[in-house]
């Protein structure tokens, strides 16, 4: 039978040194992580209120200037053509999408509230999330929770964007978008 040599292995006070300096590492390191996480969903709560104003703007453009607008209508990503209540012939979904209307919007001056409210469905179907509680929409019109962003009409002819991050009374955000 071949002898063993004289094998060498780890001591018990070797492996403590290593599980030691491996636990500081990882106190260090975690606390630096979920801030970072912290910090990440912040900033995506914040773009996407930023991201908003355009969308915005340009459906208070067409509300104003009477023209439809295409949303998404459902989670399966059907559209839907929103034209005027009091829409010119020449200014209908299917004059101008060539799609027959999912329905209307009360006309300039007064439904702001009805162009918002698609805004925020639109967002909604198209999977804006909020980034800090999971299956929240990112828009909403009132009461926000953690991640939000309120959008509220400030006149006939201008929107309201604020975003709160994990406080609902201290806005991360807030932005005025008026007709151009």
């Amino acid at each position: 039978m071949a002898k063993m040599g004289n094998a060498k292995g780890f001591s018990l006070i070797e492996l403590l040194v290593v599980i030691a300096i491996m636990s500081l590492l990882t106190a260090i390191a975690v606390p630096a992580f979920l801030g970072q996480r912290e910090r990440g969903k912040v900033r995506a709560t914040e773009a996407g209120a930023k991201g908003a104003i355009s969308d915005i703007q340009n459906y208070l453009d067409s509300y104003v200037a009477g023209h439809p607008y295409i949303i998404v209508a459902d989670t399966s990503g059907t559209q839907g053509c929103f034209e005027s209540s009091s829409a010119a012939a020449g200014d209908t979904c299917l004059s101008i999408y060539n799609q027959a209307s999912a329905g209307t919007y009360t006309a300039f001056p007064g439904g702001i509230t009805d162009v918002i409210a698609h805004f925020i469905s639109h967002s909604t179907f198209s999977g804006n999330r909020s980034a800090f509680v999971n299956g929240l929409p990112l828009f909403v019109t009132a009461s926000a929770s953690d991640g939000q962003v309120v959008l509220s009409a400030t006149s006939s002819r201008s929107a309201s964007i604020v975003a709160y991050a994990t406080n609902s009374t201290s806005p991360i955000f807030s932005s005025i978008v008026s007709v151009r």
